[in-house]
Order: C-alpha cells, then sequence, then structure tokens
C-alpha cells in the first residue's frame, strides 16, 4: 500500500497580473508528504513554479499560520485528497478562488523571499535550454502536430475559380 500524502492548494497574489494565482500540488509530478516539504518540491521544478508565479522567486520554509495576515507569501490550503474545481491547472479560477479563500482558512504560509541574482541566472539557463533543445520527433505534442498536419494534408484543395466580377485593384 502507498504512503498516503496530502493535497494542498497553493495561492498568492501576483503583482505581475494583479490576481491571485493557485496551484493544486496534485499537478506536481512527485507527491508532497508534507507541508513542510512544499519549498523543496517547487524549487526541484522550476519550470512549474514558474508558470505558476510568473517570476522566480525564492521560497522561505512553511510556517505555521496563527491567524496573522501575512503579506507576500504564499497561503497553504489544506484540500480534499479529491473533487476539486482545478483541472489542470491552465483556467482561471479566479471567482472559484476568491470564494475558497473566504471560507477557509490557510493552514501556513511560504514567504516569498525576494528574487535573487541566482535563480535569475537559473531561469536564464532553463530558457536556454529549451531553446537550445531541438523538437522531438517522440514527443506526445509533437505526434499530435504531425497528426494535425498529416490530417490536414489529406483533405482536397477544392480549386476556385477567380470571380470574374471582382477585379484586381490596381495599385497606385
Amino acid at each position: 500500500m502507498g504512503m498516503l500524502t496530502m493535497r494542498y492548494l497553493l495561492a498568492f497574489y501576483s503583482e505581475t497580473t494583479s490576481q491571485w494565482r493557485c496551484l493544486d500540488t496534485a499537478l506536481l509530478p512527485v507527491p508532497v508528504p508534507g507541508p513542510e516539504d512544499i519549498p523543496g518540491v517547487l524549487h526541484a521544478f522550476p519550470a512549474i513554479t514558474l508558470q505558476w508565479m510568473l517570476e522566480r522567486r525564492e521560497l522561505g520554509p512553511f510556517e505555521s499560520t496563527g491567524g496573522e495576515t501575512i503579506t507576500d507569501a504564499v497561503l497553504v490550503y489544506r484540500l480534499e485528497a479529491d473533487g476539486s474545481p482545478i483541472g489542470a491547472g491552465t483556467d482561471y479560477l479566479g471567482a472559484w478562488l476568491e470564494m475558497f479563500m473566504q471560507s477557509h482558512q490557510p493552514m501556513g504560509t511560504i514567504r516569498l523571499l525576494a528574487t535573487s541574482q541566482r535563480a535569475q541566472i537559473e531561469s536564464f539557463d532553463a530558457l536556454r535550454g529549451l531553446v537550445a533543445a531541438p523538437l522531438q520527433a517522440r514527443d506526445e505534442a509533437c505526434q499530435q502536430t504531425m497528426d494535425l498536419m498529416r490530417d490536414y494534408a489529406a483533405v482536397p484543395i477544392e480549386e476556385v475559380a477567380p470571380d470574374p466580377e471582382i477585379q484586381p485593384q490596381e495599385s497606385v
């Protein structure tokens, strides 16, 4: 029998987008055993973290919340193991998230620390790596694109005779 892991909702207010952004830890490639492990897991997957936060920030340790309001922090909420409106992480959930936050108390926070030079260098190195990597024909997304291209190419293109009433415009 596998180890029981918790599921958490992470939320923070993004100054970049002027909106609350959230991440369900169930979308991470590895399970998160406990809230104290969240910063380490997020650090291990910088592409996911960057996609969620839209900026590179250093994360402090998880701290239990005693009800006080903390600014510039990720709020950590406990989620039920299954059943949530959070899909693949690409939908805008602003209204749902705000109602969720009004009806639930965070179990803790992860302080957002200042952006470090090291984090910026790692971000640019990761982007350079993505740019330098050629498309892989074995990749699922590449296969789907190729299938669509083949399907499109297989559809005969009807030749349309020019309409005699439409005269080409002369250029001036």
